[in-house]
């Protein structure tokens, strides 16, 4: 357990020192604010500079669009930004030879995979939350007569896959010595999930859609029965995927 908490507050002392929580903390709260303030004053901004015919049919904002704009700034930037914060945890370790001291030193190979996988997947987590804490407190208070049903549904939709992506990015770490071909593991697997989106007949198990339907989830499209196969699938990834990592880099070579 002290070689555990040693470790984790090394990663956190290295994050910090490469200004990577800087970086997560400011798009991640610069996002949040910017989507209900997006969603409030774009119709009146745009309408400085169309006719009045075509800003007079622009519908009144609503707490919907600031879910809405919530949901496409995390689901392609926000993850984005966490892809590019880890896609060289471990490999970057493993070319600077800071893994074979620890290493030699009595640490096991799956603590050090356990502690990344954890400390990666609280930081998507404590961040993301906040910054749905954030985008709570703007929509209610520009929009305190709306309820937004499913709300809580439809995040946590977008949180699952956010800790699927660590793991297949983790993955990545130890299969690849260079960040770009982990990049181009996680893009594959991205473009993996909206091909399957193509055929109507496997929607059930898209697993992208835990981070493309939030707004049809708010709209009340679809309830969790729909995504009961989807959630199987994707928890059972992330233990596969974990258990696949530990494995791989017990057998990899550091050098």
């Amino acid at each position: 357990m002290h070689t555990f908490i040693a470790l984790f507050k090394k990663e956190t002392m290295e994050f910090n020192r490469t200004y990577k929580f800087l970086i997560v903390i400011s798009v991640f709260m610069i996002f949040a604010i910017m989507s209900p303030l997006t969603a409030k004053f774009m119709p009146e901004i745009l309408s400085q500079f169309l006719p009045k015919e075509v800003a007079d049919s622009f519908p009144a904002p609503s707490a919907l669009d600031s879910w809405a704009q919530f949901f496409k700034n995390f689901s392609q930037i926000g993850l984005f930004v966490v892809t590019l914060l880890f896609a060289g945890t471990i490999i970057h370790e493993r070319s600077e030879g800071t893994l074979i001291i620890l290493l030699t030193k009595g640490l096991r190979r799956s603590t050090v995979v356990l502690v990344k996988t954890i400390f990666s997947m609280l930081v998507w987590t404590v961040m993301y939350w906040a910054a749905f804490g954030v985008t709570y407190f703007y929509t209610w208070y520009y929009w305190k007569d709306e309820n937004v049903a499913h709300l809580g549904f439809a995040v946590g939709n977008l949180w699952l896959f956010g800790l699927l992506l660590i793991a297949v990015i983790l993955f990545g770490n130890v299969l690849f010595k260079s960040i770009y071909g982990n990049l181009l593991l996680t893009a594959l697997f991205v473009g993996v999930w909206f091909i399957v989106s193509i055929f109507p007949k496997a929607e059930d198990f898209n697993l992208l859609r835990l981070a493309t339907d939030g707004n049809n989830i708010l709209k009340g499209l679809y309830d969790a029965d729909d995504f009961n196969w989807i959630y199987v699938i994707s928890i059972g990834l992330i233990v596969v995927l974990q258990v696949l990592t530990i494995r791989i880099f017990n057998k990899k070579s550091l050098i």
